[in-house]
């Protein structure tokens, strides 16, 4: 079974790409980071794209 959290898996690719459904990749995955707000729940969302090479 794959961990969300894989350090070192790169590049990134996304979740259809990962079951093989290719021809519904995403082509932009969205990734939470924690930003430096005033509340622990702020949230910055960047898309990075998907690193599949179907």
């Amino acid at each position: 079974m794959e961990s969300c959290s894989s350090p070192g898996t790169n590049p990134q690719i996304c979740w259809f790409c990962k079951k093989g459904k290719h021809e519904d990749c995403m082509k932009e995955i969205p990734i939470d980071g924690s930003s430096e707000g005033p509340h622990d729940c702020t949230f910055d969302t960047k898309l990075v794209p998907c690193g599949c090479k179907h």
